[in-house]
């Protein structure tokens, strides 16, 4: 892992999200860039001064830079400051391109799942990287030793794995919650069923060794995850991101809202 992109926003030195970020950059030796996006919205663009409040936005994100650079050498890691404007999800996606994780928060005190999930976590199903998410109420230490796996056997989640090798491979304990549905299953009506993703050779070929935890079909997903974690005193949680159908888990929930709004261990997500 060479470079982590923050989604700094307002937050100050003393914040999870910057606990979470420096700690994870010093583990693996990485950069970090702080990044605060001036977002665009189309109903403030029709007020009256728009653009000017928006250059006083962009004047005043730039103004620290200092704070920042100052910040990442106290914490002994590599650091840059980036300003970016415009629609949020179009500047992370973009943003991201060149980096090999997002980091964000979220705030799991809301009790609607689209309030807790924000823009950041929106963005996960932009063309961006993976994020890991931390919740704002977060106490942790930072270092990510305990990492349970959510695994369905669904693209997302072989993406969100793929993701978290470089913190894998540094981890001393890794519970795999297999929830991956069988064949036969009820519901399960392909007359040809879908090839599995070998996860258990993926983890073989790599010297990643991991415990293993069937979820029952009757098990109610998000919560069993969780608790599960929990009990395992896991640092990081990874899983895939709005695997079903988006409009219908936005509205209806599922297991990434339940997360989102839940969790009270960081994530790292990919859709």
């Amino acid at each position: 892992m060479h470079d982590l992109i923050v989604d700094v926003g307002n937050k100050q030195s003393d914040s999870a999200l910057l606990r979470f970020a420096f700690s994870l950059a010093r583990q693996h030796n990485a950069g970090i860039t702080g990044l605060q996006v001036v977002a665009l919205d189309a109903l403030a663009l029709a007020l009256p001064e728009a653009l000017s409040f928006l250059d006083e936005e962009a004047r005043q994100a730039w103004e620290r830079r200092d704070w920042w650079l100052t910040l990442c050498e106290q914490h002994g890691v590599r650091g840059s400051w980036e300003v970016a404007r415009g629609f949020y999800q179009s500047v992370m996606a973009r943003q991201s391109v060149l980096t090999d994780l997002v980091i964000g928060s979220f705030d799991n005190h809301h009790a609607l799942s689209s309030a807790a999930v924000g823009l950041l976590g929106r963005s996960v199903l932009a063309e961006a990287v993976p994020m890991l998410l931390v919740p704002e109420q977060w106490e942790g230490s930072g270092r990510v030793r305990r990492i349970v796996i959510a695994w369905n056997g669904s693209v997302e989640a072989a993406r969100a794995v793929r993701a978290s090798y470089p913190l894998l491979g540094r981890a001393a304990e890794i519970l795999v919650i297999d929830g991956e549905p069988r064949e036969g299953d009820a519901g399960n009506h392909e007359s040809v069923p879908a090839a599995r993703l070998p996860l258990r050779d993926w983890m073989k070929h790599r010297n990643i060794r991991a415990r293993w935890r069937t979820c029952a079909d009757d098990d109610p997903v998000g919560h069993a995850i969780h608790q599960w974690a929990l009990e395992d005193e896991a640092d990081l949680i990874v899983m895939g991101a709005w695997g079903h159908l988006r409009v219908g888990e936005w509205l209806l929930g599922g297991v990434t809202s339940h997360m989102l709004s839940h969790s009270q261990i960081p994530l790292l997500l990919a859709h």
